[in-house]
């Protein structure tokens, strides 16, 4: 059986969205559907953002078997609070990956200060997640474009490429960018199976988003009838490849309720 990496999914609470997940509420979620692993970041302009991302860090050393973390910055601090807390994220805590929401952070990711994200991205050699769909014209799949290739050594990764919305500007941005990646989140069955046609599983990865998410996330890959490669790309091998977890034992029967809720 193929292990399934959920490449986003928040924790904490949120300002913006008046969201709220408890670590219990997204572990439960993760086991009741057979999910392996998961990265895991804040919702943008959580109350204290340190404090989101220690959280974070807290679950990974109670679950290190489970859950890896994403730092998620507001781009409009001083470039030099931004770089400070990417790198105690990345060096320190041991995250991933960076994380920009163009709607969440009011920040367009061709804007000055989301330079910052992929200069930080650059420089700690982590991928750079973006939210695109909800929330256009920022969070629309095409503004990524000159970011890829004004950074072509940077990979990102498209969260919930388009969402539907823009499903087709987020394949047609993977086409001419090669460091562009899919996250398939919020898609439509049609839009997954053509961005395996005319991009690749390769560059194709599974996410939820939210822990009431994951079921119906997974029965979208159930029924789209993938080789077995496919699946095995989907679902555990482009997310190692991307965030270097190639050497990362994830266990799903490391965790018991137990553990979270003690």
């Amino acid at each position: 059986m193929v292990a399934i990496i959920d490449t986003h999914q928040h924790l904490g609470s949120c300002r913006t969205f008046d969201r709220d997940v408890s670590a219990d509420e997204l572990l439960v979620a993760l086991d009741a559907h057979g999910v392996t692993g998961a990265l895991v970041l804040p919702f943008p302009w959580p109350p204290d953002e340190k404090a989101a991302h220690d959280a974070i860090a807290a679950l990974v050393a109670k679950v290190p078997r489970r859950i890896r973390g994403i730092a998620s910055i507001n781009p409009h601090v001083e470039e030099k609070d931004y770089l400070a807390e990417a790198e105690r994220c990345v060096r320190q805590l041991g995250f991933v990956a960076l994380k920009l929401h163009p709607l969440g952070h009011a920040c367009s990711p061709l804007g000055r200060d989301a330079t910052k994200v992929f200069e930080a991205a650059r420089g700690l050699k982590v991928p750079v997640l973006v939210h695109t769909g909800q929330g256009a014209p920022w969070a629309m799949p095409s503004l990524l474009i000159p970011r890829a290739h004004q950074y072509p050594d940077v990979t990102i990764v498209l969260c919930h490429a388009g969402a539907g919305y823009f499903s087709q500007e987020a394949v047609a941005a993977a086409q001419v960018c090669d460091n562009i990646f899919l996250e398939t989140s919020w898609c439509t069955l049609p839009r997954i199976k053509e961005m395996l046609r005319t991009v690749g599983s390769q560059r194709i990865m599974f996410g939820a988003d939210v822990p009431e998410n994951v079921p119906v996330e997974i029965t979208k890959y159930r029924h789209l009838r993938l080789s077995d490669t496919e699946v095995d790309d989907c679902l555990n091998g482009t997310a190692r490849r991307v965030f270097g977890l190639g050497d990362v034992d994830f266990a799903r029967d490391e965790f018991s309720e137990e553990q979270i809720l003690d």
